[in-house]
């Protein structure tokens, strides 16, 4: 309702959202999103991170874990099992728990791009699968490439530009008058707290 709410408010302005969050929501939630709101992204990078390391997700995204509260492997998906095994090690010295093993795509970029080629292709086909459907089936997106390539050549480029003229006047939006402007804003952010994820 509040992403609802903000979109209408913006829309003369023409503006697309980005759903963040969107790992673990269920398909029926994300699907009204897409159908209620002007939201055309979604971030899905620690779904996709799980994936393409052969974690088991749900549809939704959440990884598995297992009775230790460890994260599920499956065989012959997503990374080697000696590189898996090596991730489990650093995230182990590193008291790391399974919601935070996504800091290990920094540690461990370099290594996964050393992989053979045949698991760094079956990396991306994982994420492949679950991208196409979350395209398809949640976000409508089946049998739209057409309609981009037309947009595209139209354009001249991938760059579509603005969707709408200026509609503000810039002398209403100076730097003094917008410090004013942020004076009359409400500014209780909720409860504090570490929410990372």
């Amino acid at each position: 309702p509040l992403t609802k709410e903000i979109h209408e408010t913006l829309a003369a302005y023409k503006i697309s959202g980005a759903q963040h969050g969107t790992s673990g929501n269920n398909s029926d939630r994300l699907r009204r999103i897409a159908r209620e709101t002007r939201t055309t992204k979604a971030n899905v990078a620690t779904a996709l991170q799980m994936i393409s390391w052969g974690v088991k997700v749900n549809e939704y995204g959440n990884a598995f874990v297992d009775e230790k509260g460890e994260l599920i492997k499956m065989a012959g998906r997503g990374v080697s099992e000696e590189m898996w095994a090596e991730m489990l090690q650093y995230g182990r010295s590193k008291n790391l728990k399974a919601g935070d093993y996504k800091k290990l795509n920094l540690p461990f970029e370099n290594k996964f791009l050393a992989l053979p080629a045949d698991i760094r292709e079956r990396m991306c086909a994982g994420v492949e699968e679950f991208v196409f459907e979350l395209l398809t089936q949640v976000f409508n997106a089946r049998d739209t490439a057409p309609l981009a390539i037309e947009a595209i050549c139209r354009a001249g480029s991938y760059d579509l530009g603005a969707k709408v003229k200026r509609i503000e006047d810039p002398a209403a939006w100076t730097e003094a008058k917008i410090k004013e402007r942020t004076k009359l804003l409400h500014t209780d952010k909720g409860p504090g707290g570490h929410f990372d994820d």
